[in-house]
């Protein structure tokens, strides 16, 4: 085994999955609520874009901070992980129920918000009492 494996902190990879499954279904249930807030004409469209990419930031920032209170600050190496997987996990299914998955699209934004709630998990579980 490599020393990379050996050295890392104990249930990391069960930290890692609940972290993404709070993530991944933050989002989802967040988007539905955007979906029906602008189905019973509560919110215009024009405001879907940024509401998505503060559900991204609230998921993000809610399944890193789980993985954070987890691991009890042994290792902020799940945040990054759970980003990563959130990320690559959404991105999945946008290619899988979208035509055209494009950068022009906000891509760019959904990611920095993803990265952006992950990053302040990881302030608010640093400075945390041990």
């Amino acid at each position: 085994m490599s020393k990379v494996v050996m050295s890392l902190p104990k249930g990391m990879v069960k930290d890692v999955t609940v972290g993404t499954v709070v993530s991944l279904g933050t989002y989802v249930g967040l988007q539905f609520l955007w979906a029906l807030l602008i189905d019973r004409g509560m919110l215009g469209m024009e405001r879907l874009y940024p509401m998505t990419c503060a559900a991204a930031l609230l998921a993000s920032f809610l399944g890193c901070g789980y993985s954070v209170l987890r691991g009890r600050g042994t290792s902020m190496l799940t945040v990054p992980v759970v980003v990563a997987v959130f990320l690559t996990l959404t991105l999945a299914a946008a290619f899988f129920t979208a035509d055209a998955v494009r950068i022009e699209n906000g891509l760019t934004g959904l990611g920095l918000s993803m990265a952006a709630g992950g990053l302040l998990a990881a302030l608010v579980g640093y400075n945390l009492p041990q």
